[in-house]
């Protein structure tokens, strides 16, 4: 009993579970000097006791049966203690070697470079117009932690089934690639091929994570998604309260160019490693969460935008979602103005507004459907989208604008998939700013994994 105990004490202290790095446990070599201390107390608990068991015997009959019992019990004692001292070696130096090896192991899974993927497939059928399959995008995402406070993350698209040096179109983009130096929970410094954080939609723009097929209007057309630039700058969170959280990001980026028209900013993204002018833009999103069911999110960025160095284009959007049982209610307004030349500033301005509501049924998550999806989430989609665009178009100042409603339901047997059934109806006013006047069927397979 008494060798089962310390043995099963010894491979609890080996288990790698419960070597406790990272976690606050005391370290393994900790643990071996505490059996180590225990055994010393137990040793001087069995010479106290050999010690009464002598003053006994000094007081007893000398060759009486019972002190030789007593002195019988008193080796017995002296054989068992010095067994446990030599089994305590053997078994201090066997957690040793196992947390040696245990270590070894986590730093080489920590160094391991992790690699996801996620990409949709859309079919698209227009009223009076050919439907069309389009394999919208197929991104590989790549991170690693080489270091406690160093790491990368990178993000590669191949839109459109992208065949390089072919005819076949698309394009290969680097979305992402930086990398990132923590000091805290709070301060972590970024920089290479970042994000722009400037709206909601442009810091969660997985297409599998929307609730909708099709971008927002707004985030299309005035903050030209998927915005990515050149820059570097510091991001965090901190914990502010009870339920409250808050996080950042602000950087310094080479900025859009001067191709800001009545027909968006999507042009103005200039190429990696360019820069129109002298200037660099200065952009950040902050915002704050309330145990996940509420939150809200400010955006700002400011810049130069002009190849002479005089313009400013500056421009900032609010965010919030709401989640209350099992309704979501999402919304953004966008606004960026551009200083002109001559003339009132050029102004670029657009919401969304999204309901989601979960209509999940029993059925949905029972029989051989609920065994294999337990987390399945059935949810029907509204979303109303607007853009008015007032700026220069081929040496004028006009005014664009198109209005969007979108109707979807949504299936997702887990996280890491999901169906979605649009039905859009859209409408333009002048020139077309994303698909003009359309009326038709959407669908869509997303995954991430």
């Amino acid at each position: 009993m008494t060798r089962f105990f310390w043995i099963s004490l010894a491979l609890a202290v080996a288990t790698p579970a419960s070597l406790g790095a990272g976690d606050g446990s005391p370290p393994a070599d900790d643990r071996i000097a505490r059996l180590e201390s225990g055994l010393a107390d137990l040793r001087r608990e069995v010479q106290a006791l050999r010690e009464m068991v002598e003053q006994k015997l000094a007081e007893a009959q000398a060759g009486k049966p019972a002190a030789q019992g007593l002195a019988s019990i008193a080796d017995t004692i002296e054989s068992v203690a010095s067994g446990l001292e030599a089994e305590q070696q053997e078994l201090a130096e066997a957690v040793r070697s196992n947390t040696a090896t245990v270590e070894a192991l986590s730093a080489a899974e920590q160094r391991r470079t992790q690699v996801s993927v996620y990409g949709t497939f859309n079919i698209i059928d227009p009223q009076g117009q050919d439907s069309v399959f389009d394999a919208e995008a197929f991104e590989l995402v790549f991170s690693g932690q080489r270091h406690d406070r160093l790491g990368f993350f990178a993000e590669i698209e191949f839109e459109r089934a992208a065949a390089v040096g072919s005819r076949r179109g698309g394009e290969v983009l680097l979305e992402q690639a930086y990398a990132t130096y923590t000091f805290s929970p709070a301060v972590n410094l970024r920089a290479g091929v970042i994000l722009v954080p400037f709206g909601n939609f442009n810091v969660d723009h997985y297409a599998p994570n929307r609730d909708v097929i099709s971008k927002p209007l707004v985030s299309y057309v005035v903050a030209p998604s998927d915005w990515t630039d050149n820059g570097l700058g510091l991001h965090g969170s901190l914990i502010t309260g009870t339920n409250w959280s808050f996080e950042y990001e602000t950087y310094l980026v080479a900025g859009l160019d001067a191709n800001i028209t009545a027909l968006g900013t999507r042009a103005a993204r200039q190429g990696f490693g360019i820069d129109n002018n002298d200037d660099k833009s200065l952009v950040g999103r902050f915002a704050f969460s309330r145990a996940g069911a509420l939150n809200l999110g400010l955006s700002g960025y400011t810049g130069k935008y002009d190849d002479d160095d005089r313009l400013r284009l500056t421009g900032w959007a609010v965010d919030g979602s709401f989640e209350l049982r099992r309704l979501r209610l999402t919304g953004e307004y966008n606004r960026f103005g551009a200083e002109q030349p001559t003339g009132p500033d050029a102004i670029l301005e657009g919401y969304y507004g999204r309901l989601v509501l979960d209509v999940t049924s029993p059925w949905l998550r029972g029989g051989w459907h609920g065994r294999a999806f337990p987390t399945a989430s059935l949810a029907l989609v509204a979303q109303v989208d607007h853009v008015c665009l007032d700026g220069p178009l081929d040496g004028l100042m006009v005014t664009n604008s198109e209005r969007r409603t979108t109707f979807g339901l949504n299936y997702r047997p887990n996280h890491h998939w999901v169906l979605k059934l649009d039905y859009e109806d859209s409408e333009a006013t002048g020139a077309p700013l994303q698909k003009g006047d359309f009326r038709g069927y959407l669908a869509s397979v997303g995954f991430q994994f």
